[in-house]
């Protein structure tokens, strides 16, 4: 007899999917606007990649500084790649943000003058970055959640995996998923649904997101029709690859480098002043990781494979104020950055690219917005630092507000009549009791490991056509031979809770799979260096042809159709910086 799974349903005007700033500050925006909203969340909101963002996040508000200014550097180290139009956007409204946040509570250090204590990132020209030392993303959590917890007037669904989106006659109506803390399938009715799930660093085996974060709202959004925009271009980071305790670790990269930090290679020599002579390590962060990942395959690495962020010769009070986090952490697991350097390696941080938005989030389908992470343009081929947590902000706050005032606009016109109650469609019901009932076959576990180490293995920041050839076939051969015949742990059975952890897990796996096809098919099709992309085969930058953003689409039977759109502003001044 086949397995039952229970299912509840839920109505909704938004239904915003993830946990992180993107997400909550768009709930914010739909409960001020007094429509009905629901916040479905795999962890607790706020969570997700929020607390990821350590060092501060950049806003023009030093004397002297302007947006203006501030934009002109964003596209000048944006590999030519980034929508104009989304970071004039983003560069104008952070500002505001800011503002609102510290009348939430936000504990931003400030200066003997009481003024925000702002940072320098490289390639800023001013100080830009406000923070909370090296702890800025947990101090950001704790103001959101805070708030949220306060606001009654949001829906908080926690432990809910959303698997996929419900569309009617080309619109997005509802989305299905998982409540993988009670065991029960669950389905929305949505008017509006937002897409805040953030990047796709869980693809890869080294990361140093939560994981939770496996590109769910890329596949949703690409499966529902809409394009995906730049996705081969990954923001990788130093984490650390030794010792074990700190595996996965990554030590904010950039205090290390404002602190007065070195890379050296296993002969001890700095060698970004060979890549770099006028910048060294003040380079871009694209221009860094990428050089470690050739001195890494030069065979110029440590015994496990890494580099070493060398802090020895800073003084001690710069570290305890620079990167305090940071130095508890090592010294709590029995190293002193003080003495010994930290061997690190290239992992995935943030994905650059995504799913196709205007200004306000809205992608080309009707009901489907998307922000932070998830929406793509705004980060183009490169990220200067200080961008990610702040682009969330921002977008996450225009989606809710826009999608709000749809609903709010929609009821005016067609009053409260609502779409016919929406459901798991009966393919997936029938696919979700066949791996259920399912005794033989592989472990979904163990696909998502194997998805995990070939991106690992295959497409990092280091990339030729052999290697991603080579993954775009076991993607392939994944989605048409091991999923189908995917079967759940015998643990499954044994209570609702284990159940919903496996079907959430199961369910991603799915998800994974094709992230990994989309993610080889593009950086294959890519046939340059430019940016976060770096390609062996193709060192040199493409010129005039490849000044274009990549777009995948969703074809007949699944297919990926791959496109390009020329980049029409003219080039930033001096750019000419796409490979080290």
């Amino acid at each position: 007899m086949a397995f039952e799974t229970p299912m509840d349903h839920f109505e909704t005007d938004v239904l915003i999917v993830g946990g992180g700033a993107a997400g909550t500050m768009a709930a914010f925006e739909c409960g001020e606007a007094g429509v009905r909203v629901i916040q479905a969340t795999k962890g607790r909101a706020t969570s997700g990649t929020t607390t990821v963002a350590r060092g501060g996040f950049a806003a023009a508000m030093a004397e002297g500084d302007s947006p203006d200014r501030h934009l002109r550097e964003i596209l000048e180290f944006g590999g030519e790649l980034i929508d104009p139009e989304l970071a004039g956007v983003w560069v104008n409204d952070i500002i505001n943000v800011v503002n609102d946040l510290r009348a939430w509570g936000a504990e931003f250090i400030l200066n003997k003058q009481g003024n925000l204590d702002l940072k320098m990132f490289p390639s800023h020209s001013f100080p830009r970055a406000v923070h909370h030392y090296d702890t800025t993303g947990n101090m950001v959590t704790k103001t959101l959640s805070r708030k949220l917890r306060a606001d009654a007037r949001i829906g908080q669904h926690p432990h809910t995996a959303i698997v996929d989106l419900i569309v009617v006659d080309g619109r997005v109506v509802g989305a299905w998923g998982v409540n993988y803390s009670r065991g029960t399938l669950i389905s929305y009715q949505a008017r509006e649904i937002i897409l805040c799930t953030g990047g796709g660093s869980g693809l890869f085996y080294v990361n140093d997101n939560p994981p939770q974060v496996t590109g769910d709202g890329y596949v949703l959004g690409f499966r529902a029709g809409v394009p995906l925009l730049g996705i081969e271009m990954i923001d990788f980071q130093a984490m650390c690859c030794a010792p074990e305790e700190l595996f996965g670790f990554a030590p904010h990269p950039t205090g290390f480098i404002n602190a007065g930090a070195v890379f050296r290679n296993r002969e001890g020599e700095e060698f970004l002043k060979r890549y770099f002579p006028d910048t060294a390590e003040k380079s871009t962060r694209s221009e860094v990781i990428l050089a470690m990942a050739k001195e890494i395959h030069a065979g110029r690495a440590g015994l496990t494979g890494g580099i070493f962020m060398d802090a020895t010769k800073i003084p001690e009070e710069v570290i305890q104020k620079q990167i305090p986090h940071v130095f508890k952490t090592c010294l709590a697991r029995g190293i002193d950055i003080r003495k010994t350097p930290l061997e690190v390696a290239p992992g995935s941080h943030t994905w650059l690219g995504g799913l196709k938005i205007d200004a306000d989030g809205k992608t080309p389908v009707p009901g489907l917005w998307a922000a932070g992470e998830t929406g793509g343009g705004i980060h183009g081929g490169n990220r200067i630092g200080g961008s990610a947590l702040s682009a969330s902000l921002v977008f996450g706050r225009r989606a809710g507000r826009a999608a709000a005032g749809q609903v709010k606009a929609g009821a005016k016109t067609s009053g409260k009549a609502s779409a016919p109650k929406v459901s798991i469609p009966e393919a997936e019901q029938a696919w979700l009791a066949d791996l259920m009932d399912r005794r033989e076959g592989p472990l979904q576990a163990d696909i998502r490991m194997k998805c995990r180490m070939l991106a690992h293995e295959k497409m990092g920041p280091i990339r030729d056509a052999k290697r991603l050839s080579e993954a775009l076939r076991e993607y392939e051969r994944i989605e048409r031979e091991e999923i189908p015949r995917m079967r759940l742990a015998d643990g499954a059975r044994s209570s609702d809770k284990i159940r919903g952890q496996e079907l959430e897990s199961a369910l991603s796996v799915r998800n994974l799979a094709l992230l990994g096809r989309l993610l080889a098919t593009a950086a294959l099709e890519r046939t340059e260096s430019r940016g976060a992309h770096f390609r062996l085969d193709h060192p040199e930058g493409g010129g005039a042809s490849w000044r274009a953003v990549t777009r995948l689409e969703r074809g007949e039977g699944g297919r990926i159709r791959f496109h390009t759109d020329p980049v029409t502003t003219a080039p930033a001044e001096g750019m000419d910086r796409s490979s080290p």
